[in-house]
C-alpha cells in the first residue's frame, strides 16, 4: 500500500485493521497460555507466568525497538521510492536484528534469577517463574524472526500476510499448549515451549512470503555485507525506541513488585488485568502501527502536510475504538475475572482494576499516537522523554498512592502515567518543533558516499 496519496482515513483505517487483528490473535493466545495455566495448573503456576511476563517485556522491548527502527527506515525510503535502498536496509537490518537477537538471549539467561529477585518473587514461586523465563530467553531468535519480517511488510504497507500467518500461529499455539501442559505434561515450561515454537513457525512462514513476493528483497550473496551509514539509522531510529520501552518495562517492574507483596490473590488479579489491559492496547498500537507507516511513507515523499491529516484521523479511530471497548470491559469485570480464577478475593481486586482503567483508556491511546508520530518523522528523542515521564510518574504514584489510599491506590498509577506522558507528547506535537526534524533520510549520506556507491 502506498499511503502517501489516497483517502487518509480509509487508508489508516484499512492497515490498521489486519494489524489489530493480528495483535489480537497474539492476545488470544497469550490469553490460552494463562486460561490452560490457571485452570490445569493452578493460581501459584498462574501467578509465576504473569511475573515473569513484567520481567521478559524489559528485554523484548529492546527487540522490538530494532525492528521498529528497520520499519521508519524502510517505510521512508519507500515513500521516496528509493528501491535500492529499500533492500540495503533490508542487509542491514537482518544483521542488527540477529546480533540483537543472540545479546538478548545471552543477557535475558543471565540475569533471569536476579531480575525475579528484584521483583520481589516469592520462594514458593521462584521455581516456576524461573523455568517460564529461561525458556522464553532461549526462543528470543523466534520472536525476533517473526518482528522483523513483519515490520519489513507493515513498513511497505501489507499488513495483512502478518495477519495471516500469526492466524495460523496462534492456532498452533494453543494446541500445542493443551498438548505440553495437560497431555505431557511438562508445567509451565510446555506454555512457554509452546508459544517459543508457534513464533517461530509464523516467523519463518512471514519471511519466506517477504522473499517470494518482494523480489526487491532477495538480496545476492556478495551483498550481505551491511552498509554502515544504513546499520547506524537503523540504531538511530531503534535503540531510542527500545530505550523509551525499557524504561517504561522498568517502571512497570517496579508496579509488580509492589503487587507482589500484597499476596497471590492480588498478583493473578493484577496478572489478568494486565491481559486485559494488553488487549485494550492493541487497539492503540495497531492505529499508532498504522499512524507509523503512514507517517514514515509521507515524511519521506515530503508532505508533512498530510501527516498531520494521518495524526487528525488517529484522534478518530481511538475514539471510535475506545467508545466500544471501554464499556465492554467496564460491565464485563465480573464474567472476565471468573474466567481465569475461582479466589473470591482475586475476583474482587480485578473487577475494582478494570472499572477504574477502562475509564483513562483513551488517554493510553492518545499517547501512543504521539508516540508514533514523532518516531516517524525522526523526533526520536522526544519519545524517550516521554518514556522517562512515564518511570518518574509511574515509580512515584506505585509508592506514594498507596500510602494515601491503600491497595486501591494502585490502580490508579497506571492511568495517571498515560496522562502525563501524553501530555509531553501533546506539547511537543502542537509546537511543530517536529516538523524541523523531517528529513529524508538519503540526505545523510554524503557525496563521497554516493560516488562510491555508483563506482560499485
Amino acid at each position: 500500500m502506498d499511503m502517501t496519496r489516497g483517502p487518509v482515513l480509509r487508508q489508516m483505517a484499512v492497515f490498521g485493521l489486519p494489524v489489530l487483528l493480528g495483535m489480537l490473535c497474539q492476545r488470544i493466545y497469550n490469553f490460552a497460555d494463562t486460561y490452560i495455566v490457571g485452570r490445569y495448573l493452578g493460581d501459584q503456576a498462574l501467578a509465576a507466568v504473569s511475573i515473569s511476563g513484567s520481567a521478559m517485556y524489559m528485554m523484548f522491548s529492546i527487540m522490538m525497538g530494532v525492528t521498529t527502527g528497520v520499519s521508519v527506515v524502510i517505510s521512508q525510503f519507500y515513500g521516496a521510492g528509493e528501491k535500492k535502498k529499500i533492500q540495503e536496509t533490508f542487509t542491514a537490518g537482518a544483521h542488527v536484528s540477529l546480533w540483537v537477537a543472540v545479546l538478548v538471549t545471552l543477557l535475558g539467561v543471565w540475569t533471569a534469577r536476579p531480575l525475579l529477585q528484584v521483583l520481589q518473587t516469592s520462594e514458593e514461586l521462584m521455581p516456576q517463574a524461573y523455568t517460564y523465563l529461561v525458556v522464553i530467553y532461549l526462543g528470543c531468535a523466534a520472536t525476533m524472526l517473526y518482528n522483523f519480517a513483519s515490520a519489513v511488510l507493515r513498513a511497505m504497507g501489507n499488513s495483512v500476510v502478518p495477519l495471516i500467518f500469526l492466524i495460523l500461529s496462534s492456532i498452533l499455539n494453543v494446541i500445542l499448549d493443551i498438548a505440553f501442559v495437560s497431555w505431557m505434561p511438562m508445567g509451565v515450561a510446555g506454555a512457554a515451549f509452546a508459544t517459543v515454537l508457534s513464533q517461530l513457525v509464523s516467523g519463518i512462514l512471514c519471511l519466506i512470503y517477504a522473499l517470494w513476493i518482494l523480489p526487491v528483497l532477495r538480496v545476492p550473496r556478495r551483498k550481505w555485507r551491511p552498509d554502515g551509514y544504513l546499520v547506524g539509522q537503523v540504531l538511530r531510529y531503534g535503540l531510542p525506541t527500545g530505550l523509551q520501552m525499557s524504561i517504561i518495562s522498568i517502571s512497570d517492574m517496579t508496579l509488580q513488585a509492589v503487587i507482589n507483596t500484597y499476596g497471590t490473590a492480588m498478583i493473578v488479579a493484577y496478572g489478568v488485568c494486565m491481559k486485559v489491559e494488553g488487549l485494550g492496547f492493541q487497539l492503540a498500537d495497531a492505529i499508532g502501527s498504522s499512524m507509523g507507516t503512514f507517517a514514515g511513507q509521507n515524511a519521506g515523499a515530503g508532505n508533512l502536510l498530510r501527516v498531520k491529516k494521518g495524526v487528525r484521523s488517529a484522534y478518530l479511530l481511538n475514539v471510535i475504538c475506545y467508545g466500544v471497548f471501554c464499556p465492554a470491559v467496564f460491565f464485563l469485570a465480573g464474567p472476565i475475572m471468573r474466567a481465569f480464577t475461582g479466589t473470591p478475593e482475586a475476583i474482587q481486586y480485578g473487577i475494582e482494576y478494570m472499572r477504574i482503567f477502562t475509564v483513562f483508556f483513551l488517554a493510553g491511546g492518545i499517547l501512543v499516537v504521539y508516540h508514533n508520530i514523532l518516531r516517524a518523522t525522526g523526533d526520536v528523542a522526544v519519545t524517550v522523554l516521554m518514556g522517562v515521564s512515564e518511570v518518574i510518574t509511574r515509580i512515584g504514584c506505585a509508592f506514594l498512592l498507596p500510602m494515601l489510599f491503600g491497595y486501591r491506590g494502585l490502580w490508579f498509577v497506571s492511568p495517571i502515567t498515560w496522562i502525563c506522558a501524553a501530555l509531553v507528547g501533546a506539547v511537543r506535537y502542537y509546537s511543530g518543533a517536529w516538523e524541523k526534524k523531517e528529513f529524508k533520510i538519503s540526505e545523510g549520506r554524503s557525496d563521497e558516499d554516493e560516488q562510491k556507491e555508483k563506482k560499485g
